[in-house]
């Protein structure tokens, strides 16, 4: 019964993820090639590439030394505008996006008592 109860995957877990991801694409590596790598199953790499669980440590930090990259800037790699907008845009579906700054905007559109 694989998915039944499983534990959430964290949204730093999805960070690590999909900044593996994204060197895979630009590395040309597949996930069998990855599970060569840091030795592990398939099954381990792809239920891993589908966020359906975390990446353990122990993996991030040998495909860091492969990478020769820090896991800071494995990390920071995902960070480009592209990963920014997908990311808003995930945030917009699932509501979780905070209309605060929205707010903040009119905050002082009052009655003139602040000093100016």
């Amino acid at each position: 019964h694989m998915g039944h109860g499983k534990i959430g995957v964290s949204d730093f877990a999805l960070t690590v993820s999909a900044a593996i991801r994204a060197q895979m694409g630009i590395r040309r590596i597949s996930n069998r090639e990855i599970a060569k790598l840091i030795d592990r199953g398939a099954t381990y790499v792809n239920s891993r590439i589908k966020d359906e669980n975390e990446w353990a440590l122990g993996d991030i930090e040998k495909l860091c030394e492969l990478w020769n990259m820090t896991p800071c800037e494995l990390i920071e790699s995902v960070n480009t505008e592209q990963s920014r907008v997908a990311e808003t845009l995930n945030k917009l579906k699932r509501g979780d996006l905070d209309i605060a700054a929205y707010e903040d905007e009119h905050k002082y559109d009052g009655d003139g008592d602040e000093p100016a």
